[in-house]
């Protein structure tokens, strides 16, 4: 098995690092290509380097930091450095912070995993979501023991599909219990509100300064959602897609007056 790694963390992120100790279960050495961002990506979503020059470079054999975006990453990867043998299966990820409900949207670590899929090769981002306490454990150690063998089961159930699908995983903080009993799969949901707020400040009569962050709490529109059962303890994986069409409004659409 061939497998291309890349995240929106960074090059050098930890969460990488552990996505690679996985992959290298699923294959040897020598078939597995990391190709990530040489700096932090996140919230870039399926945003490229538009008619614009970015350098790629080469850290050992088969491993690339590219200054870039997610998206730009596995571009590169499936138009040139693996143009002539594809990989099996792309794993984007381990993301620090859980990537649920409209997360996707945003999200460089499943925007990586969609562009993957929208190539015909077989996608899976991972989350691993945190409770922001500073914890001292290796925080992907549960993520590490049970990684390759959700991922593999995916790609045996799914590989023969090419529908341009990608899965989205997510870890909990405390898996309510042991994998495999812990997972859940669920439709990728809504929050009740929207998950960020803006602070601004003015510095003069015409400059203002503004920062957008995640608000602290929220809640979801429904108890079967990735959201609500990720924060319940639960692996969620949810599959997703570029499909954006709103059936309803569709055909209410054609019916309308212009």
């Amino acid at each position: 098995m061939r497998i291309l790694i890349t995240n929106d963390d960074g090059f050098n992120a930890d969460g990488i690092k552990s996505l690679k100790k996985i992959a290298l279960t699923m294959a040897t050495k020598e078939d597995v290509f990391v190709v990530a961002p040489s700096a932090n990506q996140s919230a870039k979503s399926r945003s490229i380097s538009y008619k614009k020059n970015f350098q790629i470079t080469k850290k050992s054999n088969n491993e690339y930091s590219v200054d870039g975006t997610p998206t730009d990453c596995i571009i590169f990867a499936l138009e040139y450095l693996m143009k002539n043998k594809k990989p099996d299966i792309v794993l984007s990820g381990i993301n620090w912070g859980y990537n649920l409900s409209e997360d996707v949207f945003y999200s460089g670590t499943t925007a990586a995993a969609l562009e993957g899929a929208d190539r015909g090769i077989l996608s899976i981002a991972l989350s691993q979501a945190y409770d922001g306490k500073g914890q001292e454990l290796n925080p992907y150690l549960f993520a590490e023991s049970c990684g390759s063998k959700l991922c593999l089961s995916i790609y045996k159930n799914f590989s023969h599909e090419l529908e341009k699908t990608a899965f989205n995983v997510n870890f909990p903080t405390n898996p309510k219990m042991q994998y495999p009993d812990c997972i859940k799969i669920t439709p990728v949901g809504q929050r009740c509100t929207s998950n960020f707020a803006l602070n601004v400040h003015l510095k003069s009569q015409n400059l203002f300064t503004a920062q957008i962050d995640s608000i602290t709490k929220n809640s979801s529109l429904t108890l079967k959602d990735d959201y609500s059962n990720c924060l319940d303890g639960y692996i969620t994986v949810s599959p997703i897609s570029m499909h954006l069409l709103k059936e309803k409004n569709f055909e209410e659409l054609k019916n309308v007056q212009f």
